[in-house]
């Protein structure tokens, strides 16, 4: 074996732990599920409302708006006409604390 067959073989190797890190790996999804969008966003309060047509739970991991611009964090408490809920369903309106602004009309995926 030559020092150019060494070289490709590192270089192959490196590529291949590469695209390992970069593809979704088992227990670990990038998959995201439309679970609704933003009705209104209460900027004094930093809440949004969201009218949801999928569930949610409190500890889910969310992203509003576009690729480019989105917010994602952790719901760490949500609720249902001012009532603390640990989960919401299709059809419920819900208010959750967002870590900054969003647009109303964004729309709401779980991770």
């Amino acid at each position: 074996m030559n020092d150019l067959d060494s070289a490709m073989d590192v270089l192959n190797a490196m590529e291949e732990k590469k695209s390992r890190e970069s593809s979704p790996t088992e227990g670990r999804s990038s998959v995201k599920t439309f679970i609704g969008s933003i009705e209104h966003y209460y900027k004094n309060i930093g809440v949004v409302a969201i009218r949801l047509e999928g569930d949610l739970r409190v500890g889910d991991i969310i992203e509003i708006g576009d690729d480019e611009e989105a917010v994602r964090q952790k719901v760490s408490s949500m609720q249902i006409d001012r009532v603390d809920v640990d989960e919401a369903h299709s059809g419920d309106s819900i208010g959750i604390k967002t870590k900054c602004p969003v647009a109303e009309g964004c729309g709401v995926y779980r991770m």
